[in-house]
Parts: structure tokens; C-alpha cells; sequence
């Protein structure tokens, strides 16, 4: 419920998080909107009024070119009539304060009249071929000329006069016969600028080639401004509107023009943009203002509901904590049980599928053949001899001889089958595919001989050869496991037969045997690889309910059966004669983990160790018991050897537990009341303890009459001064029993199950703050 909930506020806290991003998201995508919108309006606007401006200089321009048309005319007629009566023209052109000269000239560009004959110009033959080539295009309209064309032009200097190239003709004609120079009055034009608004801007007269005539602002001609770009010019129209954004050393300018390409000259309105958007500056700083505020109220507010929604979430704090961490327990669990299960699918040294892969693989395809209705066949394959290779070329040699083999098997296989490594010298196939009996024996035949053939490795041809069982599903099994314990089996019965030789699974073969077969081959690796481990099971006083010591349990860690417990490999030890290693081994063990608890814990319980009867008739094992205690300082009191009832018969076996008690071992008799050994044999060996077996204390239930066997083996020995300990105590009312019967100590499931020793410590703190089972 708490986790719903948690999940849930966070989804809310999400929400408002993205509800209140995109609000403020709104508020300034509407803000830059906005701003956009009216920057563009405001640039708009001033486009439009600098155009007008332009459209307006542009149209009084031709007016007064109209105008100097009309005088030239005038004037003309009164040269033709010989009329010496200049005064009215010439009162007329003082009272026109922007014509600043008059000229006339003939079609050669000679000068016929002039306002001003001592400052006009001779001739117009800088002009004349523009104005030609300009007449024959656009017809008979005035001409700005080219300013860089002017005699008087200085780079650098301003123009003072604006000269207008006006033609006139007879009726009738398409070429002048006559041209009107018109000069006009720049400074007159610039001080009309005066009265518009153009703040640090500027307007500019250009000729046709873009080169400047003139450039005033509010204050006037501008001398030694910046230069600007030239750009492009109509050369046809009538008028033309354009603008564009230049970048000035000042800063950009809007720049807006107004061509005339029939007269010749271009009107054009710079203004900074800096001061179009001016205006706006303050808008924008209270809508930014505003803007801030908003997001600030916002985020306040969001900050304000997280704050309350975080306060619920506290509430539910503990119960959320105590689900992360079960959470995180069971992950861990999870983590661990994965890590522990998976294992790499291929092995590194064959190449082949390591075992638990081909299992899994395996499974599934034998499945499918029996749905299919075909045959699949298991082939377990064991090298010979290859033990005693391994030990007398090396490991190296070995593990190459196991490179090759499992190179051999893989190339022999069709699409399909499945090989892998078991470990050690041991591989498996599984054939599929649609084979009969006869083609899964020529399979195997040619395999045997495959790997019969000589191996050259380094240089050194080695002879060896490999034994194979085959099972065959579904006459043989129709599990996997079945079909390798049948082949298993059968490759043991081809070992029996000669070595390199393949044999087919039969019921006469005994899967029992194969299985001890391998385990007997495997004692001696295990033995020298340590694969021994020991768990240990409590032993508990009755009287003070503490654990006074332990006893020591052998398994076996074996690489292809797993853990195996003591009834699966200690009758075989014996058998075999493996027992007196496997017993040391077992007393090495238990003295490394005395040392070890001394060092951690600075004491250590004593550890009770099973030893056998074969053990016991060794001439070397008191000597070798009493040199390991002291080679790794230990009081021989900690260690506790457990014997069996045969041991008391066998009188080297009770004189070296006699050398043994002298020592300072302790000894106990282990499942007393199982065997023939009485209680005068109980003088004979100087036993500490006496071990009431397991089936015994079963069959007590805690009535009157329960087990007197129990009771009186108790009483005859403490009157012996012998400690008795009840082994396989399992329920409550069998502890109380023995409690009152005098049993001294007790060990069983109900006190205890065996353990590993990183496991002790922590048993011992829960066994200790445990209420009194009794």
C-alpha cells in the first residue's frame, strides 16, 4: 500500500513539475512571441516610413528636373528669338532657392549658356557617353550622372552640387538637340533633413552605379561617414522599393532605398536598429519583469505543494524503508542465486558446451526428436589411460590431448547434435537428426577410430584411445538423465571389455556400479584438490543448555554430483582403502578450524572427529595425530575422536587409542546399543563419552514406560563416570526425557542441524538468546 502510495505521489509531484514547466514554457514562448512579433512590427513600420520618405525626396527630385526642363525650354526660346532679355529668367532662378546653376549645352556637349559662365563647365564629354547610352534606353528622362565621372570629383569631399542631366528636343525627334544641366543646392536639400526624424540615421543620394552624391542627417551634410556597401541597382523601372540590414562599424542599420533606374539615382534611409527598437526597450523590460515574476510565482507555488505532498510521504517513511529493504534483500537473494546458477555456457578449454548448457540444450532437443518420432542417442565418451598420461607428460600435454580429442568430435558432428565436456577426460554427444540404429553405430564406430588415431602434439606423437557408451531414446530412456547414467553405464562396460571400444546401453549393466566406479576414480583428485569440506552439528549440556562443543561431519564438494553426504562415499573409502587418507584429511580440517577459532575468538569449543577401525590399525596414526596437534599448537583436550564398537575389538586398535588417551585426546563410543559391545567392554577402552545411538532415542515419547534401555544405559554409566550424549534428539518431549533420565548432552535436529563454520557464531547468538526449550 505504501509503495501504491509513494508511487502515486510521485506521479503528482511529476505532474505538477511538468504542468508547471509548461506553463512557464507558455509564459515565455508567449513572451518571445510577442517580442518577435512586435520587433518585426516596429521594423515593419519604420520600413514603411523610411520608404515614404525615400518615395518622397525620390518624387521631388523629378519635380524639379520637370521644373529645369520647363526653364531650359523658356530660356531656349529666347536664345532662338535673339532676345537680350535675360533679367526675368535669371530673377527667376534666384527666387528658386535649389537651383544653384543653369547651363545649357548643345548635342556635342559644348556649352551654349550658363547662369554662371565664370564657374560653369565647358563641356559635358565626362557625361555625354552615359548620357547617351542612357537617352537611348530610357527615352528622353533627366539623368543623375555618374559622381565618379565629375572633373570636380576629390575622393573624400563632399559634392556641394547636385547636377541633373535634363534633354531637350524638337517635337517629333527621339534625340535631344539640346542638354539642360541643372545644379542643385545640396546644402538647401540637406537642410530641409532637418525637420525628419532619422535620430542617428541618415539619408543618401546615389547615382545609377551606386556611388554617393550626397549624405545628410538631422544636422545636416555628413562629411566622412561611414563607408557603406554597394549594392545592386535596378536597371530598369520606373521606381523601385528594396531594404536590408547592414552591419556598420557603429552597429547594423536598417537600410531602406527608393531607385528611380529611369532617372538614374537611388534615395536611400539608413537608421540604426538599435534605435527603430528603442521603443520597445521598455515594454520589454515590464513584460520581462512580469514574465520573472510569473515563473517565480510558479515555481513557489510548485515548490510550496512538493514541500506538502513530501510532508504525507514522511508519514509513510517507515513502511516504505522497511519494503526497500526487504526489496533489496530479496534482490540480493536473487543476485546471489543467479550468480550462483550461472556459469559460463561454453568451456574454456575444449571449446564444446560445458555441462549445464548441454543439459539445458538437451532437454529440449531430445523433446523434439520424440515428437518428431526419431531416434536421439547419447554417447558418453571416456579417454583412456588418461590419468597416467596427465601425470607423466604434465597438465600441458593433457589439456592439449583434451583440445584435440574435443577438435575430432566436433568435426565429426552433422548439423544439429549437441557435444560438450563433462570435466576431466569425460565428453558427451547427443546425435539427432533422422538416424536409424545402424547409422548411430557406423557414427560410433568411425568416432572410436577417429580417436584412436595417433596425436602429434609438439612434436611428439602420443597413442591413446577412448572408451564409448551409447544409449538410445526412447528404448533406453526418455530423460536426459536417464540416457547419460545408461551411457555412463555402457562406457563403463566398454572399459570392462578392452578399452577402445564402443558398447550399447543393456539392462544387465549396473547403473549402481558406474556411479561408484567414478567416485572411486575420483578420490584421489578430490583428495589432492581438497574438494573434503566439513559442516558441524552442536552439542548441548543439559543442565546449562549451552553448546559445549561439536561434532564434525565430512562432505564431499564433488565437481559433477555436487555435495555428497557421508553414505555415498564413506562405505565406499573403506572398501577401497581411501578411508585413512580421507580420515586425516578429515582431521586436518578439524584442527585448521580450532586454530582458526582460537586466533578469531580466543578460545574454542572442542570438535568431535569420526574415525574408523581401519584407521585405528595404522602403526603411524597415533604419531601422525599427536605431530599435527603439534605442529599447529593445540591442546590435544580440543580434539574428540569418535570410535565404533568393531575399534574395541581389535587390540592394536585399543592400544593406540590407549596412546591416544595418555596423550590428552579424548575419546567417545560412537551408536552404542546398535552393536555387540557391552559394558565390560567399556573397561578395556579408556572412553570419555558414550554416543546412545539415534534409534534408540526415537522411540521415545515421554510416557512412563519409554525406552528403559535409554534409563539404564544412562545409569550404569555415570555410576562409570562415563558422560552420556543422546544423538538424533528431535522433538521436545525426547529432550525433556534425557534431561530427566541424567542424560549429560544432547545433539540432534531439534538443537541443531548441521552447519558451515562461517555459520557458527551466528547460531550460537541466536541458540543463546533462545528461550529455555525445556
Amino acid at each position: 500500500m505504501s509503495l501504491k502510495s509513494h508511487t502515486s505521489l510521485s506521479n503528482v509531484q511529476l505532474t505538477m513539475l511538468v504542468l508547471a514547466f509548461i506553463v512557464v514554457l507558455f509564459l515565455w514562448a508567449l513572451f518571445i512571441w510577442q517580442n518577435s512579433t512586435k520587433r518585426t512590427e516596429a521594423l515593419d513600420s519604420q520600413i514603411s516610413e523610411n520608404r515614404n520618405l525615400a518615395l518622397i525626396v525620390s518624387e521631388s527630385l523629378k519635380q524639379m528636373t520637370v521644373r529645369g526642363k520647363v526653364m531650359g525650354r523658356l530660356l531656349h526660346g529666347n536664345l532662338v528669338s535673339k532676345s537680350e532679355d535675360e533679367s526675368g529668367f535669371l530673377t527667376l532662378l534666384a527666387e528658386d532657392p535649389v537651383f544653384n546653376r543653369f547651363s545649357i549645352y548643345d548635342a556635342s556637349g559644348d556649352l551654349l549658356y550658363a547662369s554662371h559662365t565664370e564657374s560653369a563647365r565647358s563641356n559635358l564629354q565626362s557625361w555625354l557617353t552615359e548620357a547617351e547610352t542612357h537617352f537611348a534606353h530610357s527615352g528622353l528622362a533627366p539623368l543623375l550622372p555618374n559622381r565618379l565621372d565629375d572633373p570636380a570629383y576629390t575622393p573624400g569631399d563632399p559634392a556641394w552640387r547636385l547636377p541633373f542631366l535634363v534633354p531637350l528636343s524638337d517635337s517629333g525627334s527621339s534625340q535631344p538637340n539640346l542638354l539642360v544641366l541643372i545644379e542643385l543646392d545640396i546644402g538647401y536639400l540637406a537642410s530641409l533633413m532637418q525637420n525628419v526624424e532619422l535620430g542617428s540615421g541618415f539619408i543618401q543620394i546615389l547615382d545609377s552605379a551606386g556611388n554617393e552624391w550626397m549624405r545628410a542627417s538631422e544636422s545636416g551634410i555628413v562629411i566622412g561617414g561611414p563607408a557603406l556597401p554597394k549594392m545592386s541597382r535596378p536597371q530598369e523601372g520606373r521606381v523601385i522599393t528594396s531594404d536590408a540590414v547592414i552591419n556598420l562599424p557603429e552597429g547594423r542599420y536598417q537600410y531602406v532605398s527608393v531607385s528611380r533606374p529611369i532617372n538614374g539615382f537611388t534615395i536611400a534611409v539608413a537608421q540604426p536598429l538599435e534605435e527603430v527598437l528603442a521603443p520597445l526597450a521598455l515594454g520589454q523590460a515590464k513584460q520581462l519583469a512580469a514574465n520573472t515574476l510569473m515563473t517565480a510565482l510558479v515555481v513557489g507555488i510548485v515548490i510550496w505543494l512538493i514541500h506538502g505532498l513530501k510532508k504525507q510521504q514522511q508519514v509513510l517513511e517507515a513502511l516504505r524503508t522497511s519494503e526497500q529493504s526487504n526489496r533489496k534483500l530479496i534482490e540480493r537473494l536473487e543476485t546471489e542465486n543467479a550468480r550462483s546458477n550461472r556459469a559460463a555456457t561454453i568451456d574454456h578449454l575444449s571449446g564444446l558446451l560445458n555441462r549445464r548448457q548441454f543439459l539445458d540444450e538437451a532437454k529440449t532437443s531430445v523433446l523434439e526428436q520424440r515428437r518428431a518420432r526419431r531416434l536421439s542417442s547419447m554417447l558418453f565418451i571416456d579417454l583412456d589411460r588418461f590419468k597416467s598420461i596427465n601425470d607423466s607428460l604434465g597438465h600441458h600435454v593433457g589439456d592439449m590431448l583434451l583440445q584435440a580429442v574435443a577438435g575430432r568430435i566436433q568435426r565429426m558432428l552433422a548439423p544439429g547434435d549437441i557435444a560438450a565436456r563433462f570435466g576431466g577426460d569425460e565428453f558427451v554427444v547427443l546425435l539427432l537428426g533422422d538416424r536409424t540404429e545402424a547409422g548411430i553405430e557406423q557414427w560410433a564406430s568411425a568416432l572410436t577410430d577417429h580417436l584412436s588415431a595417433p596425436y602429434m602434439l609438439e612434436g611428439t606423437e602420443l597413442n591413446t584411445s577412448s572408451s564409448i557408451g551409447i544409449a538410445i531414446s526412447p528404448r533406453d530412456g526418455q530423460s536426459v538423465d536417464q540416457l547419460t547414467r545408461c551411457a555412463d553405464a555402457a562406457m563403463y562396460s566398454a572399459k570392462k571389455a578392452g578399452r577402445g571400444q564402443y558398447r550399447f546401453f543393456d539392462q544387465s549393466l549396473n547403473v549402481t556400479d558406474v556411479e561408484e566406479f567414478h567416485l572411486e576414480q575420483a578420490f584421489t583428485e578430490s583428495l589432492r584438490n581438497r574438494d573434503f569440506l566439513l559442516h558441524y552439528q552442536p552439542q548441548v549440556c543439559l543442565d546449562s543448555m549451552e553448546v559445549i562443543g561439536y561434532e564434525a561431519l565430512v562432505r564431499w564438494q564433488h565437481p559433477s554430483f555436487g555435495l555428497l553426504y557421508p553414505d555415498k562415499f564413506i562405505p565406499l573409502s573403506e572398501k577401497t582403502g581411501f578411508v585413512v587418507k580421507l580420515g586425516m584429511e578429515v582431521l586436518r580440517l578439524a584442527c585448521v578450524q580450532i586454530s582458526e577459532w582460537q586466533q578469531m575468538l580466543g578460545v574454542s569449543k572442542p570438535i568431535a572427529v569420526n574415525v574408523s577401525p581401519i584407521q585405528l590399525s595404522q602403526p603411524d596414526f597415533c604419531a601422525n595425530v599427536l605431530t599435527m596437534l603439534s605442529d599447529m599448537g593445540l591442546n590435544p583436550d580440543l580434539l574428540e575422536l569418535e570410535i565404533t564398537e568393531t575399534a574395541m575389538l581389535e587390540s592394536r586398535a585399543v592400544e593406540t587409542l590407549h596412546r591416544l588417551k595418555q596423550a590428552g585426546i579424548r575419546l567417545s563410543l560412537d551408536d552404542f546399543g546398535t552393536g555387540y559391545a557391552g559394558f565390560a567392554h567399556l573397561e578395556a577402552v579408556p572412553v570419555d563419552k558414550l554416543k546412545i545411538d539415534r534409534s534408540l532415542i526415537n522411540r521415545i515419547s515421554n510416557s512412563h514406560d519409554d525406552s528403559p534401555i535409554v534409563s539404564s544405559t544412562i545409569i550404569l554409566a555415570r555410576r562409570m563416570a562415563i558422560q552420556v550424549v543422546a544423538e538424533g534428539v528431535e522433538t521436545h518431549d525426547q529432550l525433556v526425557h534425557l534431561k530427566v533420565a541424567g542424560c549429560h548432552i544432547a545433539q540432534g535436529y531439534f538443537l541443531g542441524r548441521p552447519m558451515p563454520a562461517e555459520k557458527i557464531l551466528d547460531f550460537e547468538r541466536a541458540f543463546t538468546e533462545k528461550e529455555n526449550v525445556v
